[in-house]
């Protein structure tokens, strides 16, 4: 114990001049381009999303065979995309600011490469992957601001990078899943959100930076909307404790734009995606491996002939109805909105709890489970799964516990030491420390709200990839719970 110990403070002599943040962003870096830019190039397979933003963008697939498609779908990542020539007349399927960032890394791609034909998908992910260095700068400093030995800064350093650097999150920054976005926006607006709280830095210009990059995160997946409310709602907190003008009148300004974002996004999701996700809320939800969906659908008045779309999708092949028909808006869809999902769950609570053990017996496998990870040209099995870098998404899917019970436990120990640490505060008047427990309040919320939405919404399809904030805000209330640990040992050692 005694060489240990001194093995320890003799790496706290060498670590004194290390700046963990910088230390963190190049580690960022470094990971994310062996991963990403270096063949094998790592990426996410398209599973038939990627057309709804591709369209939007002004790209296409360079090979349209049809023959290719099963190579194209789910098989294979493919880096490099055809630029359209010609004037874009295809309908708007999606709105996301996803397409923002897509037309500034087509630009890149054209400048540096001189070649307005191919856009290559790595141009996305490094404006992705710096997004994520400068999201991990500023998480690393606030968790490390209170500690003193640097050995335990190193500890929580690469416990961040082990976690958010790990290769099931960031294989989505060579997609066009917005899944790639919502990552490192998340990260980023939640570092300048804590950093402006554990700092006192709430100037103008960092409101209207976590401003900018919460709304890019929510905007660019229509199942996030929502989350423009809870950032509506977290604006007006910090309006109640801070008595600075200019605040109040930014974050004013910002109520406004969180509100507005939300119901725009909300309401752009239509026509067929609509249709799509309301399928399986209820074939792949409210009548999964149900035992009489003939009476379920009685019940909420409509024909019992469509329990024969009881645990399908959409996408099937072989459907017993055409589900292209137009008759089926009146005949079908309008019988349940998501209104008529919600109160069903509502009164049938045993119902609910159905659907609650599936997702959060899903909600812990951080990448997809079909899509490959590979270009064809790496000469791996189709759908094959890169494990570089992927401890933490393989401790989270086979060893930690993930069931309906687990999560609970989870998320009540959280909670029953953050209310401990929020009453404290209270009891002390330090506003900046009731505010980061309501910070920490709303990422929890950001992440349990997709459980709830993704269910209702969609029921089980694709849940994996839908839940995904869900995997991001517990890892962000997982790292704060060692941080506290950690720093509470720092303060006893001192």
């Amino acid at each position: 114990m005694k060489k240990l110990r001194n093995l320890i403070g003799r790496l706290d002599k060498l670590l004194l001049k290390v700046n963990f943040p910088v230390l963190a962003v190049i580690l960022v870096i470094l990971i994310g381009s062996i991963t990403l830019f270096i063949k094998p190039i790592i990426g996410v397979a398209d599973n038939g999303d990627f057309f709804r933003i591709m369209s939007q963008s002004d790209l296409h697939y360079l090979n349209n065979n049809p023959a290719d498609e099963n190579e194209r779908f789910l098989s294979y990542f493919q880096k490099d995309y055809g630029i359209n020539q010609f004037y874009n007349d295809s309908q708007r399927l999606l709105i996301s600011t996803q397409s923002i960032l897509i037309r500034v890394a087509i630009f890149l791609s054209e400048l540096v490469t001189r070649n307005d034909k191919v856009f290559d998908i790595r141009f996305l992910s490094a404006i992705l992957l710096i997004i994520q260095a400068i999201a991990a700068y500023l998480l690393v400093k606030v968790f490390t601001s209170d500690v003193k030995r640097p050995t335990l800064k190193l500890i929580i350093t690469l416990l961040y990078i082990f976690i958010f650097m790990d290769t099931g999150y960031i294989a989505y920054f060579n997609s066009f899943y917005g899944e790639g976005v919502n990552i490192p926006f998340l990260l980023l607006s939640t570092g300048i959100l804590l950093y402006m709280i554990k700092f006192d830095k709430f100037k103008w210009y960092n409101l209207l930076a976590f401003l900018v990059a919460s709304f890019i995160f929510f905007g660019a997946k229509q199942q996030l909307a929502p989350t423009g409310i809870l950032l509506a709602i977290l604006t007006w907190r910090i309006i109640c404790y801070k008595n600075k003008k200019s605040i109040k009148v930014v974050s004013i300004m910002m109520i406004i734009t969180f509100v507005i974002g939300a119901i725009f996004f909300y309401k752009s999701i239509e026509g067929d995606f609509n249709f799509i996700n309301r399928y399986h809320s209820l074939n792949r939800g409210i009548l999964l491996d149900e035992g009489d969906p003939d009476k379920i659908l009685e019940d909420m008045g409509m024909n019992n002939q469509y329990s024969l779309l009881e645990n399908t999708i959409y996408f099937s092949d072989v459907s017993q109805i055409d589900l292209n028909d137009k008759s089926l808006k009146e005949k079908y869809y309008d019988y349940f909105t998501i209104a008529d999902i919600v109160k069903y769950y509502i009164f049938h609570p045993s119902d609910m709890i159905k659907m609650a053990r599936i997702g959060f017996g899903d909600a812990y496998y951080i990448r997809p489970m079909v899509q490959g990870n590979y270009e064809k040209s790496a000469g791996k099995l189709p759908g094959e799964k890169s494990y570089f870098f992927s401890g933490w998404s393989l401790f989270k899917s086979d060893v930690l516990p993930h069931n309906l019970l687990a999560s609970l436990a989870y998320i009540g120990l959280f909670f029953f030491y953050s209310v401990k640490r929020y009453i404290k505060a209270r009891n002390y008047d330090r506003d900046n420390d009731c505010l980061f427990e309501e910070a920490y309040l709303y990422i929890f919320l950001v992440g349990f709200s997709q459980i709830v939405i993704s269910l209702v919404g969609a029921g089980d399809a694709d849940l994996s990839k839908h839940e995904l904030m869900y995997n991001m805000s517990w890892d962000m209330m997982f790292l704060y719970f060692v941080v506290t640990i950690i720093k509470r040992r720092d303060k006893n050692k001192s």
